[in-house]
C-alpha cells in the first residue's frame, strides 16, 4: 500500500497516480514526485525497480529492518535510513518506541519507506495535500521537512525522560528503595537505547550537510546543519542524563551502605551498652549459697542504680567520642 504526491508548477497537486503516471512524472525534470510505501510487497518492488530504478542492494533493505542509522550514493538517488521516535506510555514510562524511515532522493522523486505509522511524516503529508510549500521547492526541501519534523518530535520525549531523571534523583536522596533501583535501570537501559538511536543519526546528517551529495543543492545545505544542530544539542541533553544516571547508581550504593552502616552501629552500640548489665545480672543470677550480697536489704535497688549509672557513664562517653 502507498501513497503518491505529484506536483507540477503549472498543474499543481494530484495523488493517487497510476504506475504510467508515475513513470512519466520521473522523466519530467520539471515535477516532483513523492512516493510514501506503509507496506512493500513484490509489486511494489516491481514499481521501485523499474520506475526508480533502485538498486537491489536498496530494495533489500526496505524489505529487511537495519539496525543502524546511514547513507549511501547510487547513480540515481541518495538512500538514507533515519528514525523516527514514537512515544506510546499513555501515562506511563515506557522505553519509545524506534521506528524506521527509508528514504531515497533522486532529482525530482523522493520515496519513503517505513512499515509503522509516524506521526511526523502523515503531518507532512497533511501539509502537502493542503498546498503546502514544501513540496514546491524541490525534492531535497521535502526530504528537509521530514527529517525536521522528525527530530522536532524527539524534544518533548526527551524532555519527559530528563523529567524522569530529575524525578529519580529527588526521590534516590529523599528516601530510596528497591523500586527506585529498577527506575535506576530502567532509566538507564532507555538512556543507551536513546544515545544509539541520537547520536549516529547525528553523524548521518553531518555527512549529508557537508554537500557530497549532488541530488542536495548546496544553497539547501544550511537547513541539513540545523538538523545535525538540534540532533548534537539532544545527543548532549541524553549524555548529561547519563551521567546523572551513572552518578545515582553510585549514590544508590553509597546512601544503602550508609544506611547500613548507620543500622551496624546502632546495633554496635545497643549491644555494647548492654554487655556490662548482663555481666552484672549473670553474676548475680549465679546459684551459690555464700554470695554476702544476696542477704542485703537494699541490694536490688543498688545493682540497679548500678547498672543505671553504668549506662549513664557509656552514653556520656559515646558522646564525647562522637560515636553517636
Amino acid at each position: 500500500m502507498y501513497e503518491t504526491f505529484l506536483y507540477h508548477p503549472e498543474r499543481g497537486l494530484k495523488t493517487e497516480l497510476t504506475p504510467e503516471e508515475m513513470s512519466q512524472a520521473v522523466q519530467d525534470p520539471s515535477s516532483l514526485l513523492w512516493l510514501d510505501i506503509n507496506d512493500i510487497d513484490d509489486s511494489t518492488i516491481d514499481l521501485l525497480t523499474s520506475i526508480f530504478n533502485l538498486h537491489p542492494l536498496t530494495t533489500e533493505d526496505f524489505i529487511m529492518p537495519n539496525a543502524r542509522t546511514k547513507a549511501e550514493k547510487f547513480k540515481d538517488y541518495l538512500f538514507l535510513v533515519i528514525f523516527a521516535l514514537q512515544n506510546h506510555n499513555n501515562g506511563k514510562h515506557e522505553k519509545a518506541k524506534t521506528i524506521e524511515l527509508d528514504c531515497c532522493l533522486g532529482k525530482n522523486f523522493l520515496v519513503t519507506f517505513h512499515s509503522d505509522p509516524i506521526t511526523p511524516l502523515s503531518a507532512s503529508k497533511e501539509r502537502v495535500r493542503k498546498q503546502s510549500p514544501i513540496i514546491m521547492h524541490g525534492a531535497d526541501m521535502l526530504l528537509y521537512s521530514i527529517i525536521d519534523s522528525c527530530v522536532d518530535s524527539y524534544f518533548p520525549i526527551i524532555n519527559e525522560f530528563d523529567n524522569l531523571v530529575d524525578d529519580m534523583s529527588d526521590e534516590l536522596f529523599k528516601d530510596p528503595t528497591q523500586d527506585t533501583l529498577k527506575k535506576i535501570y530502567t532509566l538507564k537501559n532507555d538512556v543507551m537505547h536513546l544515545k544509539r538511536t541520537i547520536g549516529p543519526q547525528a553523524d548521518v546528517i553531518n555527512l549529508v550537510a557537508r554537500g557530497d551529495f549532488e541530488f542536495i543543492s548546496p544553497a539547501n545545505l544550511i537547513y541539513f546543519r540545523n538538523i545535525y544542530d538540534n540532533l548534537v544539542r539532544l545527543n548532549d541533553v541524553v549524555g548529561t542524563s547519563r551521567d546523572i544516571i551513572t552518578g545515582a547508581m553510585e549514590a544508590y550504593v553509597s546512601i544503602v551502605s550508609n544506611r547500613l552502616n548507620e543500622i551496624m552501629k546502632t546495633l554496635t552500640v545497643i549491644a555494647t551498652m548492654m554487655m556490662p548489665l548482663t555481666l552484672v545480672a549473670s553474676i548475680y543470677g549465679m546459684n551459690f549459697k555464700h554470695m554476702p550480697e544476696l542477704e542485703s536489704v537494699y541490694g536490688y535497688p543498688a545493682v540497679i542504680g548500678l547498672m543505671a549509672i553504668t549506662m549513664a557513664a557509656m552514653l556520656i562517653y559515646f558522646k564525647r567520642k562522637k560515636w553517636l
